[in-house]
């Protein structure tokens, strides 16, 4: 099924995470009025993915990391402004009435709205194809006995999408897709049981991901196995795996806990200092570290408690046993929609996705080069392929070249304008994190904002203001996080320095996202 535009022009919002929700927040309520927005997430709320692996440990807190879509458009009561950015994204993201957790569809096609007198709409669906000017997604569904084969072009589905296929046509699009979630949060597999005993919701719950009964759950039986095992070897010191190390050993001090590294500085974008704070915390607390030494072999179902003892062995052949293994080794950009659509626009050096500063896809750089210095140096072949002999070079074979060098050539400079890309899946010199997914995507939709005004003025529809005739560039901030050290305290890295904090609470003051 085709969903065309009709008479209304249609703004596409793939991703409704940090980034995804404040471009839809801004995007809902400046489009012109011949102009409708369409957000899909395959979640059927918003994951406050921050909180995630505290609530992997203290899960009744749970349900306050899914907060329904049900306001996702509507007009703010009140606005309060703050010169100061937070590490948080500051707004509430709100909830869509038709989804996996919800009731049913509407009659309209591209249910559904989540403001009667709205012309927006946010979709629950896993979106498996993109092209420059469409994409297609398919809707999870509850009905068991349909029978509908699931789409082939997404191996990375999971749960009851076996909906028909939906296209829609656009004309901008915010690409928010982020990154991959490390296994230890990842509730979008499957639940790892910690007892013999199995409720017979949950049985119902097993592979129906995406929604908030699936995640809560999956929280609760992450947190039995950890309170379980005796001895967990923690792999990864960023931001999730020292959390998860010091919540650990905060929660229970008698436990033994591991935190493996493969560098000898943890964090290295920030200050020594950051580094010097985080392992006194960690010895304080009696977390044992193992700084440059990289994990070269994993055990089987690292973070199934079955009784076996996991062993990882190192590069330095040392080798590490324990009750559980958490792989906390970091994500992987969601960039293969874009790269279906044009593979110049990934970066091999990164693996993220090209953008120009001011967050639109390209393929080509400023200076008409399709690649930078780097990647240029990373594709660089030392040996120079064979001559072919002059009897061999025939006119079919300098016509394949031809075409081939040909395809390359309009494959580096389509334009693709038109779609904008923030978060963890672009490449922009920021550090990956929600509060700069946040800000890149005001910048994306201000500038969609302008493009439609100039779009306008050319049809003659109005005059063109001087701030809309020049997109805006994004500016990449000074990196700044916040590190939990247990429950109550947490190191903070900015421009203003390193220090330490003693304000946390359990639920990491979650309910500010609602």
């Amino acid at each position: 099924m085709t969903l065309t535009s009709g008479p209304l022009k249609t703004v596409v919002v793939l991703g409704v995470a940090y980034g995804g929700k404040r471009a839809a927040d801004l995007l809902s309520k400046s489009l012109p009025s011949n102009w409708r927005l369409v957000v899909i997430d395959r979640n059927s709320h918003f994951n406050h993915l921050y909180a995630f692996p505290r609530f992997a440990v203290l899960p009744q807190h749970a349900p306050k990391a899914y907060i329904p879509y049900t306001h996702i458009f509507d007009e703010p009561e009140s606005s309060s402004s703050s010169s100061e950015k937070p590490l948080t994204p500051p707004t509430t993201p709100p909830s869509s009435v038709t989804t996996l957790d919800g009731s049913d569809h509407h009659s309209d096609p591209l249910s559904v709205s989540t403001c009667k007198k709205s012309r927006h709409q946010f979709i629950q669906g896993s979106i498996v194809g993109l092209t420059a000017h469409s994409v297609t997604f398919v809707r999870p569904t509850m009905d068991e006995s349909k029978q509908q084969p699931r789409s082939t072009h997404s191996p990375d589905t999971y749960g009851k999408y076996d909906g028909p296929e939906e296209t829609i046509q656009f004309d901008y699009c915010v690409y928010a897709l982020g990154a991959s979630m490390p296994s230890p949060v990842n509730v979008w597999s499957k639940i790892i049981h910690s007892s013999e005993v199995q409720e017979a919701d949950g049985e119902e719950l097993e592979d129906v991901s995406g929604t908030k009964k699936h995640g809560v759950r999956w929280m609760e039986e992450s947190a039995e196995r950890l309170k379980k095992a005796q001895h967990v070897v923690v792999v990864g010191a960023g931001a999730m795996g020292i959390q998860f190390a010091s919540d650990l050993k905060y929660l229970y001090p008698s436990k033994q806990v591991t935190l493996l590294h493969s560098r000898t500085r943890v964090m290295p974008r920030y200050p020594i200092e950051f580094h010097v704070k985080i392992i006194d915390e960690l010895q304080k607390l009696g977390v044992e570290v193992v700084l440059g030494e990289r994990v070269m072999t994993w055990p089987k179902d690292p973070e199934v408690l079955d009784g076996k003892k996991k062993v990882v062995t190192t590069d330095h052949g040392r080798t590490f046993d324990a009750d559980l293994v958490l792989p906390c080794t970091g994500q992987k950009p969601h960039i293969a929609l874009m790269a279906s659509v044009n593979p110049s626009v990934i970066c091999p050096s990164s693996g993220r996705i090209r953008v120009h500063p001011t967050l639109q896809v390209h393929a080509l750089n400023e200076n008409g080069n399709s690649e930078s210095v780097e990647d240029r140096m990373n594709n660089l072949s030392l040996s120079l392929p064979p001559t072919p002999p002059s009897s061999d070079y025939t006119s079919s074979t300098a016509t394949n070249r031809s075409s081939t060098d040909e395809e390359v050539e309009e494959e580096q400079q389509q334009d693709l304008s038109h779609i904008f890309a923030c978060g963890d899946c672009a490449e922009t010199g920021a550090i990956q994190a929600g509060h700069t997914a946040y800000y890149q995507s005001e910048v994306a939709a201000r500038n969609i904002l302008r493009l439609i005004r100039q779009r306008e003025a050319k049809a003659g529809d109005g005059n063109l203001m001087d701030d809309d005739k020049v997109l805006e560039n994004y500016k990449v901030s000074a990196p700044a996080i916040k590190v939990t050290m247990g429950i109550t305290r947490g190191i903070i890295a900015n421009a203003e320095g390193v220090k330490i904090s003693d304000e946390g609470v359990e639920d990491l003051h979650t309910m500010v996202m609602w």
